[in-house]
């Protein structure tokens, strides 16, 4: 069951989705071995260290050289992680040794896809690819960063605080206490709709649709909201 949303603009009805990325009109996604792991997947540990060398190391050499820094969705200093696995294995075994992972990072500083080929026993950074335009599945901490973002809107905030709390009797204090699916959004998909131009940034920009969930399994309806996540603002659309 989904809740009303009057006070939020009277958003339209909801449903759960699988999350999706999207790549924006004239660019090509990223192949799925791109995104696919083979039959010995990174370890906990192996993608914990990983994402530091892919982030850190980038960090500190950006610094070195002077080169403007990479931010994550809340702004701070290193991009935001999207996924670590083992780069995909040609026909030579040494093309992709199991001490190597790759890694998906995006950076809100240039709004650039960045996929880092890490080496796990030296620590070092091996390559970096930088795509525009390509808008994979939000991670966990984007779509929190994201909540954030609708919660400090005037328009937006008050009304899903007094859902949460119409279906908990609690207040809505953090992101954490939702349970949070997201899809990137392109402008396109808001062609012809009222509140377009509001999001004709979306593509180039990181935007994405959530999907909210309380505590007991009722839905918040948040179907027209879009949040750009590059220009840290909401908008509310007529899908």
């Amino acid at each position: 069951m989904a809740l009303g949303l009057t006070a939020l603009l009277a958003a339209g009805g909801t449903a759960a989705v699988k999350a999706t990325g999207s790549s924006a009109p004239g660019h090509t996604p990223a192949p799925a071995a791109v995104i696919a792991s083979h039959n010995a997947p990174l370890t906990s540990e192996e993608s914990r260290k990983a994402a530091r060398i892919a982030i850190e190391q980038a960090t500190s050499g950006r610094k070195a050289t002077g080169n403007g820094r990479e931010e994550n969705a809340a702004g701070a200093a290193g991009a935001e992680l999207l996924d670590t696995h083992r780069p995909p294995r040609a026909t030579s075994k040494a093309a992709a040794p199991d001490g190597e992972a790759e890694v998906q990072l995006y950076d809100y500083a240039s709004d650039s896809l960045i996929t880092r080929r890490v080496d796990l026993r030296s620590g070092k950074v091996l390559a970096t690819e930088r795509r525009h335009g390509v808008q994979p599945p939000p991670s966990l901490a984007e779509a929190r960063q994201a909540v954030k973002i609708v919660l400090a809107d005037r328009r937006l905030g008050p009304g899903m605080r007094a859902s949460y709390a119409s279906a908990t009797k609690k207040k809505l204090t953090s992101p954490a206490q939702l349970k949070l699916q997201g899809m990137a959004f392109l402008a396109a998909r808001a062609d012809g709709v009222e509140g377009a131009r509001q999001v004709s940034r979306c593509g180039a920009h990181r935007c994405i649709q959530l999907f909210v969930r309380v505590p007991g399994g009722k839905w918040i309806d948040t179907s027209r909201i879009v949040i750009d996540l590059s220009a840290r603002r909401a908008a509310v659309i007529g899908l």
